[in-house]
């Protein structure tokens, strides 16, 4: 009987995962498409096929769905950083793969989506504290991987997280501009470049 219990209770979390798994896809696709201004509970239950009450259950405000959101987001922008895979790869290759990736990250739907609720955020001053918070904890788990997969190079700590750093700085403000005046060939010239200035920093001795 236990057992029995024990399966349906295992059931029944999975499918709350899973509600809420689709609550907040469909969140993420339409903040790319309508932008958090137009974004209502009504247009994010009808594209998940679920109820409004659905999202009232599994979430206690539609700024909980939106945290929920920006959490799933942040974790698929540095999903790629897999240390172990990495850092079997030559440096100047893996230099490649590593702003590569960022990159793609950037100007997918998922930062497009990141944005619009970045600048709802700064509407409210209490929101756009949770946000910050959520994102700290993740960017220090990320920056402890970054280093790793640069700790070859013969750079200091410091030095590495200020690569890190100013990478992101570039690529936010080159998919910002993507998005608001396109230009791709030009786009991809400048991370050329920035890939040819970052080799050169961490190579040379």
């Amino acid at each position: 009987m236990d057992e029995e219990n024990g399966g349906g209770r295992r059931r029944q979390e999975e499918r709350r995962l899973e509600t809420r798994a689709k609550l907040v896809e469909a969140t993420i696709k339409l903040l790319h498409e309508k932008g958090a201004a137009q974004l209502t509970m009504e247009d994010v239950a009808r594209e998940a096929g679920l109820t409004r009450g659905a999202i009232q259950y599994h979430f206690d405000s539609p700024k909980s769905l939106l945290m929920d959101s920006i959490v799933e987001i942040a974790g698929r922008l540095g999903q790629h950083l897999a240390a172990d895979d990495l850092i079997k790869l030559p440096l100047p290759a893996r230099i490649d793969r590593v702003v590569d990736d960022y990159w793609r990250g950037f100007r997918s739907e998922n930062y497009a989506a990141f944005i619009e609720i970045a600048v709802r955020g700064r509407q409210d001053p209490e929101f756009e504290a949770a946000i910050s918070s959520t994102l700290e904890e993740l960017e220090q788990q990320r920056a402890i991987v970054w280093q790793r997969v640069f700790a070859d190079s013969g750079r200091g700590r410091k030095e590495i997280l200020s690569w890190r750093l100013m990478l992101l700085i570039i690529l936010r403000g080159l998919a910002l501009t993507k998005m608001i005046a396109g230009g791709h060939e030009k786009v991809s010239l400048q991370i050329d470049q920035f890939k040819d200035m970052f080799k050169k920093y961490l190579t040379e001795k």
